[in-house]
């Protein structure tokens, strides 16, 4: 097996590749080629993995380039993960997304859907790339908006592409949590069904019961609170997690459903206008410069982050490093529940990998078209994909969103992969959000207009039609 990573550079491609490399056969023989156009984040990271124990016992190799036409031959899986935009595209558009009434993310929303424009022909010359190069190849896309890129790929080349999203596993914390405890079920199986951030667990079960009963018992407790949590959450971790847990809570106690993956923007769709009103109060439109200074000062950090991880790469590192230098670094965790691990053991024959993605729907959700892409939960064996249960059925108070959503992501895809600026023009209005109105007219206007984005000269003509 060959494994490409593009943006082989990033960090957390080492606790991804620690554990696919302790998958015992996967890799014996095989390689995981790191691609990055700057070749000494990426020859960091293969001189890092190769300290690791995990490569020591695989008999594998781990190679690395900035050029896409040597790495791709042979692959059997290419997994992209870089930024779906420049930081100061969100410093910009995040004032103007409020200014109009919507919410701002680099996944669902409007400045989502720029973010798909934006990094669009990226993910295409990778698909007609590996067209020439590796055929058979799954393409693994980290690169939000996850949906779109999934769809504009899988409706238009012969690649299959699965939109993968690290929130796949935040449910083995998040129902623990909602029972009252801070740990990780890792053995925890759900059935879902949605669209990647706003996906819904349909049937699951939770200490030999079945899990939608329990938690209505649980949450029915006048005292029910979320639970202490562990210490090394830090301040920071700690209250977005009790935001998170609280929301699910009253999620279920208002609409009776089950988010899957607590994601800020795919919730804020079930409280929008609470959102939007909540975060206008806080924002604040930053000047030029301080723009410029948070950019540079982001800079400034990944280059200290990146030297502290290279420090190491001189440094005799035994079996203990790796034991415990995660809990002040957690960069050199394994992540043995990543998306990425569980798919890349199923096509390497290891195991059987049960998942969500986002993938063309294809009968998986009921009343949803075969070519929208939705996320739902699915079982890899070898090289084939299916649902476990097709035909599922979302809750109708979340199946008109559901709906729109899907709908709106694949047309957006279908318009890139076409770059015509009257069809994409059409996408960006069927946000189901206000679609249609002028205060997303005028929106998506002005996110055009931004230069810090390489928008084609067709999606700038967008404009034009809105």
């Amino acid at each position: 097996m060959k494994l490409v990573f593009v943006g082989g550079g990033a960090h957390r491609v080492l606790a991804i590749s620690r554990s696919i490399l302790a998958l015992p056969g996967a890799l014996e023989s095989g390689e995981i080629c790191l691609c990055d156009l700057n070749l000494a984040r990426a020859e960091a990271m293969g001189r890092m993995l190769r300290q690791s124990p995990e490569f020591r016992a695989s008999g594998g190799r781990i190679t690395w380039t900035t050029s896409l036409d040597e790495a791709l031959p042979g692959a059997d899986v290419v997994a992209i993960i870089m930024p779906a935009a420049p930081k100061e595209f969100f410093l910009r558009a995040r004032g103007r997304a409020l200014h109009h009434g919507f919410i701002s993310s680099d996944n669902v929303s409007p400045t989502g859907a720029l973010c798909g424009v934006n990094v669009a022909p990226i993910l295409l010359d990778l698909a007609r790339r590996m067209e020439r190069h590796c055929p058979e190849a799954w393409l693994l896309n980290f690169v939000n908006p996850v949906a779109v890129l999934s769809g504009m790929i899988n409706n238009h080349t012969r690649i299959r592409c699965l939109g993968v999203c690290a929130g796949f596993i935040n449910h083995l914390w998040d129902i623990p949590r909602l029972f009252g405890r801070d740990e990780e079920a890792s053995q925890l199986q759900v059935e879902t069904a949605g669209i990647n951030h706003l996906s819904f667990i349909l049937k699951g079960r939770w200490e030999n019961q079945d899990l939608l009963p329990a938690l209505e018992k649980r949450l029915a407790a006048p005292d029910w609170q979320p639970p202490q949590l562990q210490p090394w959450w830090g301040e920071s971790g700690q209250r977005n997690i009790t935001r998170s847990v609280k929301r699910l809570a009253r999620f279920w106690r208002e609409l009776g459903v089950l988010v899957f993956s607590t994601e800020g923007d795919g919730m804020d769709h079930l409280m929008y206008d609470e959102v939007v009103e909540t975060e206008r109060a806080r924002h604040r439109d930053l000047t030029d410069a301080e723009i410029a200074d948070s950019v540079a000062t982001t800079a400034t950090r990944r280059a200290e982050l990146d030297k502290t991880f290279q420090a190491w790469l001189d440094r005799p590192l035994d079996d203990a490093f790796w034991a415990e230098h995660w809990k002040t670094d957690p960069r050199f965790k394994r992540a043995d529940e990543d998306i990425f691990v569980r798919i890349f053991a199923a096509l390497a024959g290891v195991c059987e990998a049960r998942v969500a993605t986002s993938y063309l729907n294809r009968g998986a959700i009921a009343g949803i078209k075969d070519r929208h892409v939705v996320e739902y939960t699915q079982t890899i064996r070898g090289r084939s994909l299916a649902p476990v249960t097709p035909g599922l059925e979302i809750p109708d108070v979340v199946q008109g969103i559901t709906c729109g959503i899907a709908a709106h992501q694949t047309a957006l895809g279908d318009a890139l992969a076409h770059d015509d600026p009257r069809e994409l023009a059409r996408a960006l209005l069927t946000y189901p959000i206000a679609p249609y109105s002028r205060p997303l007219r005028a929106l998506y206007r002005e996110l055009l207009s931004l230069s810090c984005c390489s928008f084609t000269p067709a999606a700038r003509q967008a404009a034009s039609h809105l």
